[in-house]
């Protein structure tokens, strides 16, 4: 059972950007009982986030995709939902060191299909500042236009358990420093 089977399904987990985003995750070659360690530095870089430091701007998709090894471009329509899923992934793969693609969903048969999400403190500090942006500011997000105001609200919250969850890692990477609240 997965840690994040509580959140993972239907907002967080249940997009089409999450089918994007587990096709790029199982687009690489397995072995077995060895998970693929994937950098999020390099997955940001991927999809075009390489420079989305500023934290408004992913209120509102703008070319974000990655392109597949065989040159096909898969388009995210919205940034959060992306960032909320890669979020709860990384605090799968705090609990348990690794998280089973099929768990994901997507239909993935390969048992082997094992991923270990490597997270530096840069990347973690942003996910938290995006996910902290999202819980104050979520009807500024471009997920507003798809999702009536009550799940919203459940989205917001869901992210702030996510949130809580990955200040345990951003402490562990930073050695225990105080954390500093994220602000606009």
């Amino acid at each position: 059972m997965m840690y994040i089977e509580r959140w993972w399904g239907e907002y967080i987990g249940g997009t089409d950007d999450t089918c994007t985003l587990i096709d790029y995750l199982a687009n690489r070659e397995f072995k077995m009982e060895i998970p693929a360690e994937i950098n999020v530095k390099n997955m940001l870089q991927d999809f075009q986030l390489k420079n989305a430091w500023e934290i408004k701007d992913l209120r509102q998709t703008k070319d974000i995709y990655f392109i597949s090894d065989n040159g096909y471009r898969q388009d995210i329509g919205c940034a959060i939902n992306l960032l909320m899923d890669v979020s709860a992934i990384i605090v799968e793969c705090q609990k348990n060191g690794k998280v089973c693609l099929p768990d994901l969903g997507g239909g993935i048969m390969d048992k082997n299909a094992v991923i270990s999400l490597k997270v530096e403190k840069e990347e973690l500090a942003l996910l938290r500042g995006i996910l902290e942006d999202f819980i104050h500011h979520s009807y500024s997000y471009d997920l507003e236009e798809f999702c009536p105001e009550d799940d919203m609200r459940e989205i917001a919250k869901q992210c702030k358990e996510i949130n809580t969850e990955l200040i345990g890692q951003l402490e562990n990477l930073m050695g225990h420093e105080n954390i500093v609240k994220f602000q606009e």
